[in-house]
């Protein structure tokens, strides 16, 4: 029963997707460690959207526990209640939405040196730095998207979790900070692939480092002890 509830379903759908695409399409070292740097970013976001909505969804119900703290909110009317939680919400989701830019323009910046490709003006070591943000990241949509819907599927779960306000406002915990800590030490484990298989192995380097991404378990809710509201 261990071994079958450790096995995620659905990382293994996410890894089929981007594994087959891998391969069909023949991509780089360097092309899988940029398409795991976007499927990193957008799953951040998708966790600030989907909790933002969670919270929006569930305001009604909250004003009962957030006047048990605030007295005061007890003269507040609900639809005026409502629309404050909503102004909250949408001011934490932005901060957290820059946040997360930030933090992978940096990451972006890393992987300019590291695992520089193709056009040199959007992923060069001097091609990143000087691009805004979003034109890499809509270029990298439209070519490496298997693996940030694989990571999505593998994870859905996380976007019905418990504790949407700690989602919003800290979106590192858990399968994000796993992202986080993946992308940066990608082109140490892609560099090691290649001494190792050879550059003409690069295609089962990826699968194998795909592996490393969608099926190694991870510790459920449950077994962490759960979240609580």
């Amino acid at each position: 029963m261990k071994l079958r509830a450790s096995i995620n379903l659905y990382g293994i759908v996410g890894f089929a997707l981007s594994a087959w695409f891998a391969v069909v399409q023949q991509w780089s070292l360097p092309e899988f460690c940029w398409s795991i740097w976007l499927g990193g970013l957008l799953y951040a976001w998708a966790c600030i959207c989907a909790a933002a909505i969670q919270i929006l969804l569930s305001a009604g119900s909250l004003r009962a526990a957030c006047a048990m703290r605030l007295p005061l909110l007890q003269r507040v009317p609900q639809p005026v209640f409502i629309l404050g939680v909503a102004a909250v919400v949408v001011c934490a989701g932005m901060l957290s939405f820059r946040l997360s830019c930030f933090l992978f323009g940096f990451y972006g910046l890393f992987l300019s040196v590291f695992a520089e490709m193709e056009p040199h003006d959007l992923f060069g070591r001097n091609g990143f730095i000087n691009s805004d943000f979003f034109t890499p990241v809509m270029y990298l949509v439209e070519w490496f998207w298997p693996v940030a819907v694989g990571i999505v599927i593998a994870n859905w779960t996380d976007f019905v979790r418990p504790q949407p306000w700690k989602r919003v406002l800290l979106p590192v915990e858990r399968e994000i900070l796993r992202l986080h800590l993946f992308v940066l030490a990608l082109p140490f484990f892609s560099m090691l692939a290649w001494f190792l298989l050879g550059e003409e192995y690069q295609t089962g380097a990826i699968v194998l480092l795909m592996g490393l991404l969608y099926l190694i378990p991870k510790k459920s809710a449950d077994s962490a002890g759960g979240d609580r509201l």
